[in-house]
């Protein structure tokens, strides 16, 4: 799979990470895409992300389950461009955690690949977020639902992605460094926005 990709070709990759994420992860690192047009669309794309996650909440906001009720109390009804900003810091920082905590588990990715790998998902991520606000017109009673499936099944290509990356022996153990990086970058983000709302006080 070249750069130059038409729409059909983009559509059977996105359906393809949908499947496999290793073997996609594989076939984008491929492309050596420069790290500097990732930074660039994983800036983009986790906001934009952001904003459409928002968008199904409130398409969701009239569902009495517990995940709506969960997300209900969150920033994404109070204050969608601060959880658009939230989410542009988790991605940037997700990034290197990623790389410093595989590193430190044996792993042998650079941090160019986990950038890259985390830009594909990121950008799986929104078409399929785009979907589900499309759907929500249609059924918004189970938004919350869809929410958690994707969430899952993120989960589930991240750990492979980032065995394909570092190399290691079982992706179990690849599961367990997206996990510890997932607690580093929820510590993070509260240590950067607990100090900005320090120098900040009225800003909420």
């Amino acid at each position: 799979m070249g750069r130059n990709m038409n729409a059909t070709d983009l559509r059977s990759f996105f359906f393809l990470t949908l499947r496999a994420p290793r073997q996609a992860g594989e076939q984008f690192l491929a492309m050596q895409l420069p790290a500097r047009a990732m930074w660039i669309a994983l800036s983009l794309v986790s906001v934009l992300t952001s904003l459409g996650f928002s968008g199904l909440m409130y398409l969701g906001q009239g569902a009495d389950d517990q995940f709506a009720q969960m997300f209900g109390q969150s920033s994404v009804y109070s204050a969608p461009l601060v959880f658009a900003a939230m989410q542009w810091v988790r991605a940037i920082l997700s990034v290197f955690m990623f790389y410093w905590v595989g590193r430190m588990m044996g792993g042998q990715g650079a941090l160019e690949d986990v950038l890259r790998v985390a830009t594909l998902l990121q950008a799986v991520t929104f078409v399929l977020m785009s979907g589900l606000l499309l759907a929500g017109f249609v059924l918004p009673f189970v938004m919350s639902l869809l929410i958690l499936v994707t969430f899952f099944w993120w989960i589930r290509a991240m750990a492979l992605l980032l065995d394909l990356v570092h190399g290691f022996d079982s992706v179990f153990k690849a599961a367990g460094a997206l996990l510890l990086s997932m607690l580093g970058v929820t510590i993070g983000v509260s240590l950067f926005f607990g100090a900005i709302a320090n120098l900040f006080p009225g800003v909420s």
